[in-house]
């Protein structure tokens, strides 16, 4: 396919990405006084499990049924399909903006056996639901399994005190059968409180409120109904989502003492870095650079050169594996950029206000970086004089994809199975897939082509020698306790900021907007990376092991094993997730996510070791 036509290729999948369908006020947000206001049913699900979700209809209500109404089904983005959203419009929830609406009935049911059953089942998991109105979430329990309170919701005050015309729903307790009398019944709320706020000709806040449990069992009549309110805001439409905030939990001084810690454990890192710099190189620089006349003089110096000059012959001499290597070292520099362009983005556009938002920029952002991880896996490769580099670059332009391919198989197969909203469609796999071949593919290879231009024009400092030099032998506990040492530092900066992160992800209505602070933790984590990986390149050169291209990776990669077993001990300690479905996604998610952290910090301490290691030799006399 030619590059022109790949491109225009692109463009066109990606518009189709971005439905052009225009719902009441949906693009533009604004009203005529009158006007239907569309109300979008989304996902129904247990509160413990918020990634096990099921189409609305699952409920099995009347309020999506019967041939007098047409259901529309909303048309989804990338990112929203990836978040498990089902939009469903709900036509017998009649709203028109800025018109109060008394009680009025939405739809009659009587409860079957199977229906009855499901019901109740759903009600003691404590599940929940979610509405949208005007692209502004609504979360509300299907029912309760305890006796009902007293209405104290903000709607109740509200109606008491500027409505008193309008009619209540009754709070009379319903009649139950004689042989159900005394049991605990589960009970489904009936009734419906609308509150919208509106600035003008655009709405602010919606609310709604249950109400009017009603008992489940075989038999049992329910009557829906709905009231609409309207109240007047000054609030302005930029400020609308802020509502969905926690400054509370995630403005803690908690969150700010992460990144007091952080900063202090990187001062302390850079600190040993540049003794290490300043003062022990120094001496060996001294060291290695006497005259013969000097060193005839220094009767101590003669024979006392050891350490990392002695080295010089095969520091920069190709690392086993090399394919290998290239392949995970590109991936996770094409996952950095990744993900640090998402975060500006995210900053500069308040990506948590918009739907699906953060997850369709990662997966535009991973399109347009493959030309880096292309460009950084044909320089390293050609640098150390890889051979058959068009399979290496077949290789690192399938690897991510590959990884993230076999979770998703596990994972969509059993959302496929257990009917889960999280199941992705095979119109949204193929839209990925058509970018993929018509982006990725032609960018990767443009990327590779420039690496290895890049790496011919620039040498080692040191030449090769043709023999091997013999490695001394080292402790067994050597190469593990550095490596797990220095796997933890980095964490030790991370494990605070984890904890906001995982609460939420793993929560229905925890809104991540404090991108300022992971940006600051990711900018403070690298800097302790690429210390940490100076400091262990040293040590480990210092023991006469010029191997330092992979321990440098794998040192600085431990951290992801670290955040893992976090993981773990947050599913079993700070969740109450359960079931097969929920366990999956959660595990399969983690790993993901973990072998993602794993390229980034060993990529980045790679380059942070490789430059280290350029400077120190570029400085000696090599013989």
């Amino acid at each position: 396919m030619p590059a022109g036509s790949a491109w225009m290729a692109a463009v066109a999948v990606l518009a189709a990405t971005n439905p052009s369908i225009v719902w009441a006020g949906k693009d533009t947000h604004t009203y005529n006084m009158g006007e239907d206001v569309v109300v979008w049913t989304d996902k129904v699900g247990p509160y413990n499990n918020p990634q096990e979700t099921y189409e609305y209809s699952t409920l099995g209500l009347c309020e999506l049924e019967g041939e007098d109404i047409a259901v529309e089904q909303g048309e989804l983005s990338i990112g929203e399909t990836l978040e498990g959203h089902a939009f469903f419009s709900s036509p017998r929830l009649d709203i028109h903006f800025g018109q109060n609406k008394a009680q009025t009935p939405l739809c009659n049911m009587k409860l079957n056996e199977e229906k009855a059953k499901a019901l109740a089942t759903m009600i003691n998991d404590n599940y929940w639901y979610q509405l949208y109105i005007d692209d502004l979430p609504i979360w509300a329990f299907v029912g309760e399994h305890s006796k009902f309170a007293l209405d104290v919701s903000r709607f109740s005050m509200m109606y008491r005190d500027n409505n008193k015309s309008l009619q209540m729903p009754s709070g009379a307790a319903p009649p139950v059968p004689k042989h159900l009398k005394g049991k605990p019944l589960p009970r489904i709320y009936t009734h419906r409180h609308f509150t919208l706020f509106y600035n003008n000709d655009q709405i602010i806040e919606v609310d709604m409120e249950p109400s009017s449990p009603w008992p489940v069992y075989v038999g049992a009549p329910l009557n829906f109904s709905y009231t609409v309110l309207w109240f007047h805001t000054d609030k302005e439409f930029k400020d609308r989502t802020n509502r969905y905030l926690d400054p509370k939990f995630f403005e803690h001084k908690v969150h700010w003492f992460s990144i007091v810690n952080s900063f202090m454990l990187c001062l302390f890192l850079c600190t040993v870095v540049a003794i290490i710099l300043m003062k022990t190189l120094k001496q060996d620089f001294t060291r290695y650079s006497a005259s013969e006349a000097e060193e005839l003089e220094n009767l101590d110096g003669v024979g006392d050169e050891s350490g990392w000059k002695q080295v010089n012959g095969d520091v920069f001499r190709k690392p086993d594996h090399l394919a290998i290597f290239t392949v995970v070292y590109a991936s996770g520099c094409h996952l950095a950029c990744t993900v640090f362009i998402v975060l500006i983005f995210a900053i500069c556009n308040s990506y948590y206000a918009s739907r699906g938002a953060t997850a369709g920029s990662f997966v535009i952002a991973y399109l347009c970086t493959v030309i880096v991880g292309g460009y950084e896996g044909g320089r390293i490769f050609r640098m150390f004089g890889g051979q058959q580099w068009k399979r290496t670059m077949v290789y690192q332009c399938l690897f991510m994809p590959g990884v993230v391919l076999i979770s998703f198989i596990v994972i969509n197969t059993t959302a496929i199975f257990y009917r889960a909203t999280m199941t992705v469609p095979f119109k949204t796999i193929f839209i990925i897939i058509v970018l993929f071949l018509a982006v990725c593919v032609p960018l990767h290879t443009v990327g590779t082509l420039l690496g290895r231009r890049a790496a011919s024009e620039r040498s080692f400092p040191c030449r090769v020698h043709h023999l091997k030099r013999p490695i001394p032998t080292k402790h067994w506990a050597f190469t593990p306790i550095m490596t797990m040492v220095a796997g933890i530092v980095p964490f030790g900066c991370l494990f605070i900021e984890m904890y906001f992160i995982l609460s939420a992800v793993w929560s229905h209505n925890k809104i991540y907007y404090v991108y300022g602070f992971m940006f600051a933790i990711l900018v403070l984590l690298c800097l302790v990376i690429v210390c940490v990986s100076i400091t262990c390149t040293y040590i480990l050169l210092n023991a006469e092991d010029y191997r330092w291209q992979w321990q440098s990776y794998i040192s600085c990669a431990a951290t992801a094993l670290y955040v893992f077993l976090y993981t773990i001990h947050y599913f079993y300690n700070s969740t109450q997730m359960s079931g097969f479905l929920q366990t999956v996604y959660y595990f399969g998610t983690s790993l993901n996510f973990c072998i993602g952290l794993a390229l980034f910090c060993g990529s980045l301490g790679f380059i942070g070791a490789s430059k280290f290691v350029f400077l120190i030799y570029s400085n000696i006399k090599a013989e």
